[in-house]
């Protein structure tokens, strides 16, 4: 029994050391990590957070557009959320034309004849963040991307390849951006 009762307690105590030694440092490493950020660095962060929870749960209810995308669009779109278009129209993807009836004129940049201009148009203005990834989703599906795809990069293309933006390197762009930020995670939640 005295022996039985000794391989428990050390037993314990080595599976405490055990636990303290591997498991600690790993914890303590991952949230110093996250201390050492900059200040860029964590707003890029809460903004990738704030599109992929939304984006997350469109895709589980419609199926429509990968989140890896919807978020790349948002962070090139809206540069990283700081754009007068997010701001003021809660609009992270430049969708142009109207929501409900809700429009404002913005300055864009498009490129014409290969050749980078400014103009103003009309983009539409959302309630919410929810409204936009939504309202996004369905058209970029029913316009932009024709093909029922699970691959990002199969996706950019075809959003280039049917006019979603004049950038002749938008679907590259869109690829570095999930490849950068390891976005596809999202897009297996």
């Amino acid at each position: 029994m005295f022996i039985l009762a000794l391989f428990v307690i050390g037993g314990g105590l080595g599976a405490r050391y055990v636990m303290d030694k591997v498991f600690t440092p790993q914890t303590t490493q991952n949230s110093s990590s996250t201390t050492s950020l900059s200040p860029q660095q964590r707003r890029q962060r809460a903004f990738i957070k704030q599109m992929a929870t939304p984006a997350v749960k469109a895709y589980h209810e419609t199926h429509q557009v990968l989140p890896s995308i919807v978020i790349a669009q948002a962070i090139l779109e809206s540069s990283w959320g700081q754009s007068q278009l997010y701001k003021e129209a809660k609009n992270p993807f430049g969708m142009k034309g109207s929501y409900n009836g809700q429009s404002e004129l913005f300055p864009t940049k498009e490129y014409e004849n290969g050749k980078e201009v400014t103009i103003k148009d009309y983009f539409r203005v959302y309630p919410n963040l929810k409204a936009a990834i939504l309202d996004h989703d369905l058209v970029v599906y029913r316009q932009f991307i024709t093909t029922k795809t699970t691959n990002y990069a199969t996706a950019a293309k075809e959003l280039q390849t049917n006019g979603y933006a004049t950038d002749p390197s938008y679907a590259k762009k869109l690829i570095n951006m999930i490849k950068s930020y390891r976005l596809a995670r999202f897009d297996s939640y």
